[in-house]
């Protein structure tokens, strides 16, 4: 696999049980479709390469103030990841793309492929029904913000 850190301009909807997913997404001035989610998972950053560490270091001066209660939120260290077979348009090859998002904080994500148990972000504890829930009426357009990581074609 390819490694990018591209921004990606995402159309999210419904595929499955995932009312979260990716279904478009626009790469390098061309629109690819989704054919199908082949995995959805979240993963951690690299927490001792964020500014905010090597401010307290003295390797980097701190660019931003920093917020008030809290240096990181759990969101500023966890990304949602969806594993999608996409191709341009409906005809031609399809190609293994990774895209991730930041994790809200307080969604839930389906450990290891929906076995049963689901991780919650520590940050916002266990969310209420209906509630936090990650469907896309609890994103804001400011969460919404993709990068294309992997590629496989």
């Amino acid at each position: 696999m390819r490694r990018f850190c591209d921004t990606v301009h995402v159309r999210s909807g419904a595929i499955g049980d995932d009312e979260a997913a990716p279904v478009q997404f626009v790469w390098r001035g061309r629109l690819y479709v989704v054919r199908s989610v082949l995995s959805h998972w979240r993963e951690r950053l690299a927490w001792w390469e964020q500014p905010a560490v090597a401010a307290v270091h003295g390797d980097e001066p701190l660019a931003a103030p920093a917020r008030a209660g809290s240096v990181q939120e759990v969101g500023d260290l966890e990304r949602e990841v969806w594993r999608v077979e996409a191709g341009v348009g409906r005809v031609s090859a399809v190609g293994v793309y990774d895209l991730a998002r930041r994790a809200a904080p307080g969604t839930a994500a389906a450990d290891g492929g929906g076995r049963g148990r689901e991780l919650v972000s520590e940050a916002a504890g266990t969310p209420g029904p209906g509630a936090g829930d990650g469907t896309t009426a609890d994103r804001t357009a400011g969460d919404d913000e993709w990068v294309l990581l992997r590629v496989a074609d």
